[in-house]
């Protein structure tokens, strides 16, 4: 579906209003045109949960200037309207007292051009974000090739909201963290949507089996005690060989996503 949206011929437009994350975000940011309101939240919140940013989020995050998409996958943060854009998860914003407007509007316009055209005549310009303000300390930490030498970074720096940062990352699932920050890296050397997708879909399939899953799900969601028991508990115990195993291909008897040209047609690895 994600790759669809993507591929359409004719324009997708989503109006991302309100809260927008995890599948919300599938299947409107991969859109041909997004909207964005000042009533927006977007984010790929999965390391709060234990999981890894997946519908193409990855590829979207990996996309990102500098290393903000490498930061917003990590901590799972929500961001507003102009941060969105800034990103590159977003077009265009259009205050919400204008959607119903704006909607009519595309409703009667006939071509792509025309609905391209509608959409610019509503844009405007966004409230102020925060994330441009903040970029040097983001692309400096962030661009370690670890987790544990990007926490160590944000713990140094002199900037406190790093310093808060660290302390977030600090009560996320190591697992999760580890996983997405390869996830990230790796999307952005595959390039294509459907390249990553074929990627997300065995690690996803295989994050789902780990403990930190169902237990991030409890702590976050039905318990909401927040104080995820996660295994392993720390950085450190989490090795390399550890994180690839979630990339290698799937085993005989499993069937692969094989969206990507030349891989598998969801056959068999």
């Amino acid at each position: 579906l994600n790759a669809r949206i993507a591929r359409f011929p004719k324009p997708y437009v989503a109006l991302m209003e309100g809260i927008v994350m995890g599948g919300g975000v599938g299947v409107s940011a991969h859109a041909s045109l997004r909207i964005v309101t000042e009533r927006s939240r977007v984010a790929m919140p999965e390391t709060g949960i234990g999981f890894v940013p997946d519908v193409g989020g990855t590829h979207l995050l990996a996309a990102a200037p500098g290393e903000l998409g490498t930061h917003l996958a990590l901590t799972g943060r929500s961001v507003g309207a102009a941060d969105a854009l800034l990103c590159g998860l977003a077009d265009h914003y259009v205050p919400t007292r204008r959607l119903p407007e704006l909607t009519e509007a595309l409703a009667a316009s006939a071509t792509a051009h025309e609905v391209a055209r509608t959409v610019r005549s509503f844009s405007e310009e966004p409230p102020a974000g925060e994330l441009a303000a903040q970029r040097d300390w983001i692309d400096a930490c962030y661009a370690a090739d670890t987790v544990e030498e990007i926490v160590r970074r944000l713990q140094d720096s002199a900037t406190p909201a790093a310093v808060d940062t660290a302390a977030e990352l600090a009560a996320r699932s190591p697992l999760a963290l580890k996983v997405t920050l390869a996830a990230v890296r790796r999307a952005a050397r595959l390039g294509s949507l459907e390249a990553v997708l074929d990627q997300e879909f065995r690690v996803s399939g295989r994050i789902r089996e780990e403990p930190d899953f169902v237990e991030g799900v409890r702590a976050r969601i039905i318990d909401k005690d927040g104080s995820p028991q996660w295994k392993p508990a720390t950085l450190a115990e989490v090795d390399d060989s550890a994180v690839a195993r979630f990339f290698a291909p799937l085993g005989p008897g499993e069937q692969e996503l094989g969206l990507a040209p030349g891989a598998p047609a969801g056959g068999t690895a």
